[in-house]
């Protein structure tokens, strides 16, 4: 029976196979051009309001004391690329001094997954404590005062492939003399440091 067999039947299931091959070869090429067309754009982080709660400084000891509250935006800018942050701490910085880091999530918890064109919250994030400093303020804290503090904002994805820091420039007042914050709601972008 094999005698009388056409040739171009036995060569029909290898051609079938063979333009499968090319098919799924070419989708896969077509989505990895797609995806390394997009340039690799970093997340991209806002805040949202904050409060200047408590900002007091005692020149004796040289200790500051600090309660500031803010809502953290991050935002994944790409179309295609998802990001799996790993680490992510908050600190804030007066003059040249920082205090009071915050870490949102760290390599201990579950790594969190930030699809593309997709934006998270974190609300009422508190930066609080006390620090030992010194700062070169030549007139008393007070209400009248506006405090220009940077939040600092350093990332780290899950398998090093990106890390990096950026800072939101705050202008305050002192929440508890007057009631109100100079960012209460307003936007600050972040820049990359």
């Amino acid at each position: 029976m094999s005698e009388t067999e056409s040739p171009d039947i036995k060569n029909t299931g290898g051609g079938v196979l063979l333009f499968l091959f090319v098919l799924f070869a070419g989708m896969f090429a077509l989505v990895m051009s797609r995806r390394h067309s997009e340039s690799y754009k970093v997340p991209e982080f806002s805040v949202d309001g904050a409060d200047l709660n408590q900002f007091n400084y005692t020149k004796v000891n040289h200790t500051i004391s600090y309660n500031l509250t803010l809502n953290v935006t991050l935002t994944n800018p790409n179309t295609i690329i998802y990001f799996e942050l790993s680490d992510v701490q908050v600190t804030a910085r007066y003059q040249n001094n920082r205090f009071g880091p915050v870490t949102l999530m760290n390599s201990s918890t579950t790594p969190f997954l930030q699809g593309p064109k997709n934006t998270t919250i974190f609300q009422n994030v508190v930066v609080q404590g006390h620090s030992k400093t010194l700062l070169f303020d030549r007139q008393p804290m007070n209400a009248d005062q506006i405090y220009n503090i940077g939040v600092e904002i350093a990332f780290r994805e899950k398998f090093g492939r990106m890390c990096g820091e950026v800072i939101c420039n705050l202008k305050l007042y002192l929440m508890s003399f007057n009631g109100t914050s100079w960012d209460r709601y307003n936007t600050t972008k972040c820049s990359e440091v």
